[in-house]
């Protein structure tokens, strides 16, 4: 697959099948990540990977978190937390993202973002799905509990083998959303 290929074709999956995914292509998907740019070579991300009882354990906790607060503020201000909740609890694998940089700069969060891009495309073009969950932060305490982990924390990231083949949405061109001076 070029990179064109990838770019274009790689989708948000929201379903996937029961199959496990083998290590080695994990592995991969997480070197992937670690080639991103980071801010003077600091390479701040950190991964956490779930299956199994680890994942579930998680998802548990993060469905009881959003439970409460859907109580606090009414479920019509929930968003689609919910639902990302339920594809995480679905999909094998769940990588919980982190910002382990210690100057605070903004660009260490965009060397994690980065780093999660290739992510993605390396799963595209292992022929997994993939998914950047950002609903975490409804409860981003109780996963700073859960793990205890001193960094920052900045996604959750699913990996399975697709159960959709979803149409790719349309794009605005580039000439609406890009200025040319000279």
């Amino acid at each position: 697959m070029d990179l064109d290929e990838a770019i274009k074709g790689r989708r948000s999956i929201r379903r996937y099948l029961a199959s496990p995914i083998p290590e080695e292509l994990i592995r991969a998907v997480l070197e992937a990540a670690t080639y991103a740019p980071s801010a003077k070579n600091g390479q701040q991300w950190r991964f956490t990977v779930l299956t199994g009882s680890a994942k579930k354990e998680l998802t548990d906790v993060f469905r009881q978190e959003l439970r409460i607060l859907s109580e606090e503020i009414g479920p019509e201000n929930m968003g689609s937390s919910f639902g990302s909740c339920a594809i995480m609890e679905e999909a094998p694998v769940v990588i919980v993202v982190w910002n382990a940089g210690e100057e605070g700069w903004e660009t260490e969060t965009h060397s994690v973002a980065a780093a999660i891009q290739n992510m993605l495309l390396k799963a595209h073009g292992l022929g997994l799905g993939s998914l950047w969950i950002g609903d975490i932060f409804y409860v981003p305490e109780a996963f700073m509990r859960h793990f205890g982990k001193p960094w920052e924390l900045m996604a959750a990231v699913t990996l399975g083998w697709p159960d959709q083949d979803p149409d790719p949405l349309p794009r605005k061109p580039v000439d609406l959303v890009a200025e040319f001076l000279d």
